[in-house]
């Protein structure tokens, strides 16, 4: 990572002292390197240290903004929420060396009707020329509400002695978000408060236990150097996705994840390793599927309990008899509107009545009611996340009557009994709920992950980890897998060469070099590219 360094004087070009003390919001976006320290400086002590509270308000100047893609109005108004951040109030803090770690690292709900900040783990630094003045950055990401986009940014500030702190300087300048696309900078007003965190030495420990279980990490070119004859390039191929859509790539080789970087429309993002992404309808296959394969593991005879028994909803609308959770994972609950591809995932009805609607109780509703039934269960693949829905509420009722009325199915069964287990993050132990007393996981999309989480996720299941095999059950994964020739699941597009099992899908490749049979490579897939490809 390089900053541009005015070479007489030795210091930065943007965001120097005096411009954050200053906080006149610039014309254009900084540079993102102007978040991060110099080369020359990155090894350099923290000097001054925070332990405690940083309050942010908005600030006194206007904010930038620059839409580059709004496919739904949603800043359409000058006074678009969209166009605003939220109001962040307090980020608690703690200080572990240079590290500096947010006590919460999931989303935080509030009152803004379209953002919620997900803050990461930051640092601090000095540099020459800053006098008394300690830098820090932190980088952020903006979740929108009830829904799973990620707008990907940082912010920065300086503070010396006695509490003073300048202005926050704050940029988004990428996305993982098909349909919203925008730049926003400026600067927050800020203070620091002198706070007591009684937790800060569980978020040390824990954060230490985190990056020392981290998968080794190189820079994806040096694959070719590694493993002579492969050809790094052909991952995150232009031919495959436009470069100014891509977030992150890489490919995981015996352990080591080769990253192909962070890309922004300001430069290399300066914290890639916290950079937040979305799962989208991944959340299918590792919250929904391994899910009921840890319940089934636990509790034999999960997988074919009826809808009926644990879904009241279903039950009063009719039409759900004989329909099993394992039918709703392979997407064949014999409910449709219409079988063409993607006809009722795209649906306006789904849109409105579904995806939009916060509360359980409009959700489990469509999601029983909407479409008829139409053939028995388990015959055809018909892509549709409401069924997932029906499949979470179910599970989460199977697990209060095995576990006792409070048990959650996150909390107590996915993150204890498999995220946890595979090593995955802080980041990771959160879901897109209803906004509700209910509070049901969404399970069909709505979780956060870092690069390291979908590489450990990765690694996990290919090559089986031994503690996958000890908490899941073999026959479904065997299946899901594409390990069981006898059950390879039901065709998902016309001419039968892409399969959905148990959750995953999987496509079928006749043609690779020195393969004498077709080949089924398992694979997990959520809206807007993001893709975890278990490779033979």
């Amino acid at each position: 990572m390089t900053m541009e360094v005015d070479p007489i004087s030795n210091c930065r070009t943007e965001l120097q002292v005096a411009e954050l003390l200053a906080g006149l919001t610039p014309s254009k976006p900084w540079r993102m390197d102007a978040f991060a320290p110099a080369a020359d400086v990155a090894a350099t002590a923290a000097g001054a240290g925070i332990f405690g509270r940083l309050v942010l308000r908005a600030g006194s100047q206007p904010a930038g903004f620059r839409v580059l893609q709004d496919t739904y109005g949603a800043a359409d108004a000058p006074s678009a929420p969209v166009r605003q951040l939220p109001s962040p109030g307090r980020v608690d803090l703690v200080q572990d060396g240079n590290a500096l770690i947010p006590q919460t690292r999931i989303p935080i709900a509030g009152s803004h009707p379209y953002w919620e900040f997900v803050f990461g783990v930051g640092r601090t630094w000095q540099e020459p020329g800053d006098g008394e003045w300690t830098r820090a950055a932190l980088p952020f990401s903006l979740m929108e509400v009830n829904a799973n986009c990620l707008h990907h940014g940082v912010l920065t500030f300086v503070f010396a002695p006695a509490r003073h702190i300048s202005h926050v300087a704050y940029q988004v300048s990428s996305e993982t978000c098909a349909y919203f696309k925008a730049d926003l900078w400026g600067f927050l007003q800020a203070e620091l408060l002198d706070v007591t965190l009684p937790d800060a030495g569980r978020v040390v420990d824990a954060r230490r236990t985190e990056v020392g279980g981290r998968l080794p990490r190189r820079p994806l070119a040096q694959l070719a150097v590694d493993h002579p004859g492969s050809t790094p390039a052909e991952f995150g191929h232009p031919a495959e996705v436009t470069p100014s859509q891509m977030s992150t790539w890489g490919v995981i080789v015996d352990g080591v994840h080769y990253s192909g970087g962070c890309p922004t429309r300001a430069g290399e993002y300066p914290f890639c390793d916290e950079l937040v992404l979305p799962s989208y309808s991944v959340a299918k296959s590792i919250f929904g599927s391994l899910g009921l394969m840890r319940l089934e593991r636990r509790f034999p005879g999960a997988r074919n309990q009826q809808v009926v028994d644990y879904v009241p909803e279903c039950a009063a609308h009719g039409g759900w008899s004989g329909v099993t959770l394992g039918n709703l994972l392979d997407m064949s609950s014999g409910h449709w509107t219409s079988a063409a591809a993607y006809a009722d995932e795209d649906s306006v009805a789904m849109s409105k009545e579904f995806f939009d609607e916060p509360r359980h109780a409009g959700k489990i509703d469509y999601a029983c009611g909407h479409s008829p039934r139409r053939e028995t269960a388990g015959r055809s693949f018909v892509y549709r996340t409401s069924d997932t829905y029906v499949l979470g509420t179910a599970l989460a009722a199977f697990v209060r009557q095995k576990m006792g009325p409070q048990a959650d199915l996150l909390d107590d069964v996915v993150w204890r009994d498999v995220w946890s287990v595979a090593g995955l993050s802080p980041v990771a132990d959160f879901s897109r709920r209803t906004r509700d007393d209910v509070r049901q996981p969404f399970v069909g999309y709505g979780l956060t992950l870092l690069p390291d989480d979908v590489a450990k996720l990765g690694q996990w299941l290919n090559p089986l980890s031994a503690s996958a095999r000890d908490l899941l059950d073999e026959r479904m994964r065997q299946s899901a897998l594409q390990l069981d020739a006898t059950d390879r699941g039901l065709a998902a597009n016309a001419d039968g060469t892409m399969l959905y099992n148990d959750g995953f899908w999987a496509v079928r490749i006749d043609d690779l070099p020195g393969c004498d049979v077709p080949v089924f490579v398992p694979f997990m897939s959520g809206f807007g590219g993001v893709s975890i490809v278990l490779l033979p």
